[in-house]
């Protein structure tokens, strides 16, 4: 069996709405891919977040349902927009998950795109000026930490003032790690430099990689924290065929569904590789040598079971 140490995978809560049928959703496709991936040797499996923009599972719910179901993975988010929740409520559902799996929990947080009216709307529905959401981030990951320690919290942030709350249950680890996205975002990777306990990120470069790394190193020194502390994880779409024109229309479909927007479009804000195996070892390599220490792979295929499955046996191995 590959060793896949440094490798998640990420699970279709999104993927089931988008390719039901009549039936609606196929919900078990989830836990049974999780449960696949953690008997193949995966580190981690993981969900993705939006609650209007792009419907998907509720992922705090799909994380401890996935928790149930297995018992060695790490379970994660990949990302979590927690502006969209107030921190006393993420934080305690986030403690119960970790309590369900025995301490496997893992946050990826990211602030969130507002390019975009879906992304504005969505903000909008939860009662969140789309503004906000950067400030708000940081003061619900401050507020969530300090509620994980069991002590009585009590703050006057700008939009979480907390007056002598505690919350149980606690974690079973110390702390859940937070895991913190940002591509070239000054303002994010300072947010990952102070806040993050790993970098996720998924350049559609090695040296775009390299220089929000720079970054991030800059801004850790001057906040007099050392950098190698810091996880860096790479978010990686992948579609796996031998003939590549093939994966590249499979792909371009997928994102369409996916993001109403076409790959040659996509391709250009987030790191896809369509292709033979070769092609997806070479791209995992020379991330690897930029100092990437951990893989997110997410399937852009509606054959998620038979893309993870290739992907287990033909790349696992050449990269493991």
């Amino acid at each position: 069996m590959p060793v896949a140490d440094k490798f998640g995978v990420l699970l279709p809560t999104r993927g089931v709405l988008v390719y039901a049928g009549s039936q609606g959703p196929k919900t078990e496709l989830v836990w049974q891919m999780a449960e696949t991936a953690e008997r193949a040797g995966y580190d981690s499996v993981w969900v993705g977040d939006s609650i209007t923009s792009k419907p998907r599972l509720e992922p705090m719910t799909a994380m401890a349902a996935v928790a149930a179901r297995t018992s060695r993975v790490k379970v994660g988010t990949a990302v979590l927009l927690n502006a969209l929740r107030h921190p006393v409520h993420l934080a305690h559902a986030a403690a119960t998950i970790d309590n369900i799996s025995g301490g496997r929990t893992i946050l990826g947080l990211g602030a969130g795109r507002g390019n975009n009216q879906m992304f504005i709307d969505e903000h909008a529905a939860v009662g969140v000026p789309i503004a906000e959401r950067a400030p708000r981030m940081e003061e619900g990951i401050r507020a969530m930490r300090a509620l994980w320690t069991g002590e009585a919290v009590s703050s006057d942030g700008e939009f979480y003032p907390l007056e002598n709350v505690a919350l149980e249950p606690t974690p079973v680890q110390e702390s859940i790690p937070l895991w913190i996205s940002s591509n070239r975002v000054r303002r994010g990777l300072a947010r990952v430099a102070e806040l993050g306990d790993a970098w996720i990120t998924n350049v559609p470069s090695t040296d775009l990689f390299t220089q929000c790394w720079e970054r991030i190193e800059q801004c850790a020194g001057e906040m007099g924290r050392d950098a190698s502390d810091i996880g860096r994880c790479l978010y990686i779409s992948v579609n796996l065929k031998d003939d590549t024109d093939a994966a590249l229309a499979e792909g371009d479909r997928f994102m369409r569904a996916y993001y109403s927007i076409p790959y040659d479009v996509i391709s250009k804000q987030l790191l896809c590789v369509f292709g033979p195996p070769s092609k997806i070892v070479d791209a995992i390599e020379a991330y690897r040598e930029c100092g990437t220490d951990y893989f997110i792979v997410r399937f852009a295929s509606p054959d998620q079971m038979g893309q993870m499955a290739r992907f287990t046996e033909e790349v696992l191995p050449r990269v493991s």
